[in-house]
């Protein structure tokens, strides 16, 4: 299958910069920000921002999350969502307290671009569905709705293993994602970029490769 790549390794680095700008301008005052990219403009795509701050206990480096919000669906343009989701990670993330000028040296930043949710039927999920690679969007029978991103799927894997002492099956990780009801499922693929050090070199994440879901990929048609 045709991987979904709206964006080049050389834009990937540019949204994570616009972002990081965007986070320090907030903390220093600076009204403008010295980026322009006109073609980032020209784009509409769902955008997520994740901001990790790199902790230091017992010689031990760890990255702690600091900030995690994004919309899967485009709400002006790629450039100023990135802006306003960036802040909002940031300063206004509902579970973590707001960005300090002192961490800012301190903290990674990730950006995930998706395009257009689609329905699927929770019958044909496990045919299509790539764990790492899409996101999901789930409507609970409560109404509210609830968003899959690789990492959350990453995470109920690896605990799933930590249990069992085995990787999910498609089948079992789909129960665990569905375990307080699925009354709707909407599935997007997306792109990830990521600093691998404050204001370092960035890399395009291929989430799908994490050990535990290369089995359950193991037969996707995905080719990296």
């Amino acid at each position: 299958m045709d991987l979904f790549k709206p964006l080049t390794l050389t834009d990937g680095a540019l949204l994570v910069k616009l972002a990081r700008y965007a986070i320090e301008s907030r903390l220093r005052n600076i009204e403008k920000i010295p980026i322009t990219a006109d073609h980032l403009k020209s784009m509409s795509l769902g955008v997520w921002v994740s901001v990790e701050k790199i902790k230091v206990s017992n010689g031990f480096r760890y990255r702690e999350l600091r900030g995690d919000v994004g919309s899967p669906y485009p709400i002006r343009n790629l450039y100023d969502d990135v802006i306003m989701i960036a802040r909002y990670a940031a300063f206004n993330s509902p579970k973590y307290s707001p960005l300090s000028l002192s961490e800012v040296k301190r903290i990674v930043i990730e950006v995930i671009v998706n395009n257009q949710p689609r329905q699927v039927s929770m019958d044909n999920l496990a045919k299509v569905f790539i764990p790492g690679y899409h996101g999901l969007l789930v409507k609970r029978p409560d109404g509210s709705i609830e968003a899959y991103l690789a990492h959350k799927i990453i995470e109920a894997a690896a605990k799933f293993h930590e249990e069992k002492g085995k990787p999910p099956s498609m089948d079992e990780l789909i129960s665990l994602i569905c375990s307080k009801g699925c009354s709707e499922v909407r599935i997007f693929e997306t792109q990830i970029f990521y600093e691998l050090e404050p204001e370092g070199e960035v890399i395009e994440r291929l989430l799908y490769m994490n050990k535990y879901l290369r089995e359950i990929n193991a037969a996707s048609p995905l080719e990296g």
